[in-house]
C-alpha cells in the first residue's frame, strides 16, 4: 500500500486534538468505538477539542487514561463520519520494516512521514517502545504508526530532542492491553 493510500484511507480516521496546553493527534478504532491518543496529549483535561475535515470542531470527553503506557481513550461523537483504522500485530513486526507516521505536527494537518523500524523492542524505563527513524514532531503525539499493510502497530509517543529522527511509539500490544482493561469498565465493545 502506498503512502498516498494511507493518507486517503486515514484522513477521516486521524483526529486533531487540542487542549489549552497544546495539540496532538488521535485515531479512531471502529471496533471499539473509541479515539485513541496519548495521556500526555489530554493530561489534566476531562474534555478535549476534536476535529477532522468532515467532523466539526467539538468537545469530547476523555473516558480513560493509562498513565503506565501513556495512552488515553476519548469519546466518539454520536454522529460522526470517522474512517475506521485497524490494529496490526506486534509479533509480525521486525527491525528494518517500513512504517508511516500520520498526524498533525506543528498544526500541519494530515502530514505523513515514512521510515523504518530501527529497533522493535527498545526498552526505556522498563517498557518496550518501537524506535523508528520516521520523522515525528510535536503534534504527532497520539497518532498512528502504521505498517505497510495499513495497520496500526504503534502509537507515536515521544522523540529525543536534538536527535535526528529518533522517534518512539507505544507498541500495539500495550494498546491492546489497555483496551482489555477499559472494555470491562464500559461494556461498549462493538
Amino acid at each position: 500500500m502506498s503512502r498516498a493510500h494511507f493518507i486517503a484511507d486515514y484522513k477521516e480516521g486521524v483526529i486533531q486534538i487540542a487542549t489549552p496546553q497544546g495539540t496532538g493527534t488521535g485515531f479512531y478504532l471502529g471496533k471499539y468505538n473509541l479515539i485513541v491518543s496519548n495521556h500526555h496529549v489530554v493530561k489534566n483535561y476531562a474534555r478535549v477539542t476534536i476535529k477532522t475535515q468532515k467532523l466539526r470542531k467539538q468537545l469530547a470527553r476523555v473516558l480513560f487514561v493509562d498513565t503506565k503506557y501513556d495512552l488515553a481513550f476519548i469519546e466518539v461523537p454520536a454522529e460522526h463520519a470517522l474512517g475506521n483504522i485497524s490494529l496490526g500485530s506486534y509479533d509480525a513486526l521486525h527491525d528494518g520494516d517500513e512504517v508511516v507516521a500520520i498526524g498533525h505536527p506543528y498544526g500541519l494537518n494530515y502530514s505523513s512521514s515514512r521510515g523504518v523500524v530501527s529497533r522493535k523492542d527498545r526498552v526505556t524505563n522498563g517498557l518496550k517502545y518501537i524506535q523508528t527513524d520516521t520523522a515525528i514532531n510535536p503534534g504527532n503525539s497520539g497518532g498512528p504508526l502504521v505498517n505497510m499493510k495499513g495497520e496500526v502497530i504503534g502509537v507515536n509517543t515521544f522523540i529525543i530532542r536534538g536527535g535526528d529522527n529518533l522517534g518512539f511509539a507505544v507498541p500495539v500490544m500495550y494498546l491492546k492491553e489497555s483496551l482489555d482493561q477499559y472494555i470491562p469498565l464500559c461494556g461498549t465493545y462493538v
